[in-house]
């Protein structure tokens, strides 16, 4: 049963909101998954089989490689090559499973770049935005989607470099086109910066329109991405969501969970999922009282495993964090860690891979993954 939607919100109830509004948002790797997702929670200390899986974004790619990541984003033949030749070498090296796809790659910024997010696209870094081009709360209640979202932002890139992958891809290589999987609240903080959270407050009216037109956009993007590939709406829907968090549960509902329910009723889509990093033990159970079948809490820092197993009767994951618990790590460390969250109730186990990761971290978490397999 769906929550009542509250319009307005009291500056009394912002105890959620974070200083980390502005964090930047990573660009969303590929992942790679041993055995599917088991159903429902286990909360046995030594289950027989612990699905897990190593997520491999661009930049890792990129490093493995050789390749500068500016460079990368420059050359649709090289964007290929990366793409192809990186889960080889990962695969040969660590026997990861090795896929067999490609796409245009020009991080999940693109979502904001059709509504005016400029994206600086770094020789050594991971693509960041220019700041926040949306001014003030007038600008963003004015602000409307673009008529023809083909050549809007970085999409005509997007098309030339999917078009190129077309007609350049080796045989049995797949070619993807992913696009508006990102929540609009997402976006909005993208565009707004942080005095978006204190627009909820001042002018909740205004934030509202500015809303529509973000899942307006959403909408389009996807409806574009179906168009390019020639795929259909399944029953199962996602987004990327690495804000919500920041908001109190009853913003949460009004400004975030509502646009998201929008899309998703747009598209006739009965199975929602999210990958999060901000949310709170409340959130989870708004989720999963609104139609979400699985929820990634990525590395978020407020949530742990044992919160999981308490609230949530959906399937869920709680990642390794990749700075602390990877980077930072000693291969004991690794190890110690997966199976402490494994002891505490994990059902799959995942970490996302970053530039400069020791081997023998990476050998340390497939060894302890293999064990619980």
């Amino acid at each position: 049963m769906r929550v009542h939607l509250r319009r307005g919100a009291s500056r009394h109830s912002a105890a959620f909101v974070s200083a980390q509004a502005c964090q930047a948002e990573a660009s969303k790797p590929s992942s790679f998954r041993s055995s599917p997702a088991s159903e429902g929670p286990q909360l046995a200390t030594k289950p027989a089989s612990i699905p897990w899986s190593i997520a491999v974004p661009p930049e890792v790619y990129c490093e493995y490689c050789g390749v500068k990541l500016g460079d990368y984003h420059r050359d649709p033949q090289l964007m290929m090559d990366v793409q192809l030749e990186g889960p080889r070498l990962l695969h040969e090296k660590y026997g990861i499973p090795l896929g067999r796809g490609v796409s245009p790659d020009f991080s999940t910024y693109a979502t904001g770049s059709t509504l005016g997010l400029q994206i600086d696209f770094l020789q050594d870094h991971a693509p960041s935005p220019k700041g926040h081009p949306i001014k003030s709360v007038d600008e963003a209640a004015a602000l409307r989607a673009p008529e023809d979202i083909r050549q809007a932002g970085v999409i005509p890139q997007m098309l030339e470099y999917y078009e190129y992958m077309k007609a350049h891809a080796p045989d049995g290589v797949s070619v993807g086109f992913g696009l508006g999987g990102q929540a609009p609240l997402t976006t909005a903080v993208l565009l707004r910066g942080h005095d978006f959270f204190l627009d909820i407050y001042d002018a909740p009216e205004k934030v509202h329109r500015f809303m529509e037109t973000l899942t307006e956009n959403a909408i389009r993007e996807r409806e574009l991405g179906f168009e390019i590939t020639g795929g259909k709406p399944g029953d199962s829907i996602g987004f990327t969501d690495d804000y919500g968090g920041l908001l109190p549960p009853d913003q949460y509902i009004e400004f975030d969970l509502r646009y998201m329910l929008e899309i998703s009723d747009h598209f006739g889509a009965t199975r929602r999922s999210s990958h999060t990093e901000l949310l709170k033990r409340p959130h989870l159970v708004i989720l999963q009282d609104n139609g979400w079948t699985y929820i990634d809490v990525g590395t978020d820092p407020y949530i742990t495993v044992k919160d999981c197993v308490e609230l949530l009767h959906i399937d869920w994951l709680v990642q390794l964090k990749t700075s602390d618990e990877m980077l930072l790590a000693t291969p004991e460390q690794v190890q110690a860690t997966y199976r402490q969250m494994v002891a505490d109730g994990a059902r799959q186990m995942l970490v996302e891979l970053c530039p400069g990761i020791a081997e023998e971290n990476i050998f340390a978490f497939i060894e302890v993954a293999k064990e619980y397999a």
